[in-house]
C-alpha cells in the first residue's frame, strides 16, 4: 500500500497496490460512489475501450475533438488514473462501462 505524504491534503486520500513483480498498479477509490462520471464521460470512455480515436468519437457524437479531449482528459482526472488503460480497466471493475 502506498500511502506517500506528497499527496494534496485537500482531496480524499489516494490509495494503490503495487504489485512488485509485474509493477502494475491498482488504484483504491474507497467506494465506487467516490467515481461520478457523468452520462456524456462514460459514452466516450466506452468508445474509447471499442479502440476510437477522439477524431472519430468526435464524428460519431457530432461534436468537436476539443471536446472530446477534454471529456477525456476530465476522465483521468476523475478516476486517478494516468491514461486511458487505466481508466477503461478501473471504470469496467466498477461496471461504469461495459
Amino acid at each position: 500500500m502506498d500511502l506517500s505524504p506528497n499527496q494534496d491534503i485537500s482531496l480524499p486520500l489516494q490509495n494503490k497496490v503495487i504489485n512488485f513483480k509485474t509493477g502494475e498498479l491498482f488504484h483504491f477509490p474507497e467506494t465506487a460512489k467516490e467515481i461520478n462520471l457523468s452520462k456524456r464521460e462514460k459514452e466516450i470512455l466506452d468508445l474509447v475501450s471499442e479502440g476510437m480515436i477522439s477524431k472519430e468519437i468526435a464524428d460519431n457524437l457530432f461534436i468537436s475533438v476539443h471536446t472530446v479531449n477534454t471529456h477525456r482528459q476530465k476522465i483521468l482526472e476523475k478516476l486517478n488514473v494516468k491514461n486511458s488503460h487505466e481508466a477503461i480497466k478501473l471504470a469496467k471493475n466498477y461496471g461504469l462501462i461495459n
